[in-house]
């Protein structure tokens, strides 16, 4: 396959040139966070003058959820607001600042702290050009209902907002900058931009396959879901009791579920792949809000949410938007079902570390190594979808 050609397709469409390296991305981080974990076994460690917990929650949170989260923006929003698909260098340069923002950060892990602050300039402009764009086509749309896309730059917003709190931890030493900037990432960022596309297109999703099928997303539900991650981050921010927020967003998933109509789904695995995933979110915050009773520990809801929601997530709306803009049918095939469900036993697998202190050092490097590997089998079904052209024949 000559390389010419391929790296044309890539550049053009955002899913192409933003997936691709995430998927590589994905690896990276995984092999690295698995290789501390085994070291500290031994007692070793790859970090010099970070924290390695701080480290892996920057690296985690800024360095593998933006590549999927800019190729799913530029494809989808353009659709949702009714408007001219972002010009091809905004689709190349976001994930190419994304990728040296990763290995900037990679760098600063046996390295000096300076270079996470640059790999956190360029987080910052990748995501400052990434809202640019949305709020460029939501000033070209004319459509009444913006709401999603609205919540989406929002959300970015914040996310450069904890970008700023990063480089102020990092470049004047506030300790307390990083609890800022953590939540800002988790509760005002990521979360907000999960419930956001989950809310528009797991009703439009199954609409389209299931029937008879009424679409249930009022505007009220999705303001509330991205106020209460909203709140919890301002409650986590401010160290007051986070229960009315987790329990909230508890309620509201669970509501999300029944009146989605979830169970009905089992029949489509790759519809399935998205309801399952959803199913995550009302147990993460049942267990944040034991957590903060004192009754669980905190990072079995943390991890719940970040590998068990966004995680499995991330794999079944990637998924499906590699197959259906590589112009293959929208079936989830036997191995890649196989596949997301081992993504669910990892999640299974980190959170029973975390309600189990005496397995929890065991647990986290298998949980580590079973994702990596997952993530190793996900990126052989991407690649030939990403790199090749469409089956159909059609551009794009």
């Amino acid at each position: 396959m000559s390389p010419l050609p391929v790296l044309q397709r890539l550049a053009a469409t955002p899913h192409r040139a933003a997936f691709l390296p995430g998927l590589f991305a994905a690896l990276l981080l995984l092999a690295v966070w698995s290789s501390e974990l085994l070291l500290r076994q031994q007692g070793a460690s790859l970090h010099r003058e970070l924290s390695p917990l701080q480290a892996h929650a920057a690296l985690m949170l800024y360095g593998l959820f933006p590549f999927f989260m800019t190729g799913f923006i530029l494809t989808a929003a353009p659709r949702w607001l009714n408007a001219a698909s972002p010009a091809r260098w905004r689709c190349v340069l976001i994930p190419l600042l994304l990728f040296a923002a990763l290995l900037c950060a990679l760098a600063a892990l046996p390295g000096s702290h300076y270079w996470l602050a640059a790999a956190a300039l360029l987080w910052l402009a990748a995501l400052a050009l990434l809202a640019q764009t949305m709020q460029q086509l939501l000033r070209q749309s004319s459509v009444s209902d913006r709401l999603h896309a609205q919540a989406v730059l929002a959300a970015l917003l914040a996310g450069c907002g904890g970008l700023l709190a990063m480089l102020y931890w990092l470049l004047a030493d506030v300790a307390a900058a990083w609890w800022w900037m953590r939540n800002l990432a988790l509760w005002g960022f990521l979360l907000p931009v999960f419930l956001a596309v989950s809310h528009r297109m797991l009703p439009f999703f199954t609409q389209s396959v299931i029937a008879p099928y009424q679409v249930w997303r009022p505007r009220w539900l999705l303001l509330t879901l991205v106020g209460g991650s909203w709140l919890y981050g301002v409650l986590a921010i401010a160290q007051l009791p986070l229960w009315p927020a987790s329990l909230l967003l508890c309620g509201l998933g669970a509501a999300c579920l029944y009146r989605w109509q979830s169970w009905r789904s089992r029949s489509v695995p790759l519809l399935a792949m998205l309801h399952l995933a959803f199913a995550w979110l009302p147990l993460a915050f049942l267990l944040l809000t034991l957590a903060d009773f004192g009754l669980v520990s905190p990072l079995a809801g943390l991890h719940a949410v970040t590998v068990g929601f966004f995680i499995t997530m991330l794999v079944g709306f990637a998924s499906r938007v590699m197959l259906g803009h590589a112009g293959h049918p929208l079936q989830a095939s036997r191995g890649l079902w196989w596949l997301y469900l081992l993504l669910h036993g990892v999640a299974l697998l980190r959170v029973s570390a975390d309600l189990l202190p005496a397995f929890a050092l065991r647990g986290y490097v298998l949980a580590a190594l079973s994702l990596l590997l997952g993530l190793l089998g996900w990126t052989w079904f991407g690649l030939p979808l990403l790199a090749r052209k469409r089956a159909d024949g059609k551009p794009g």
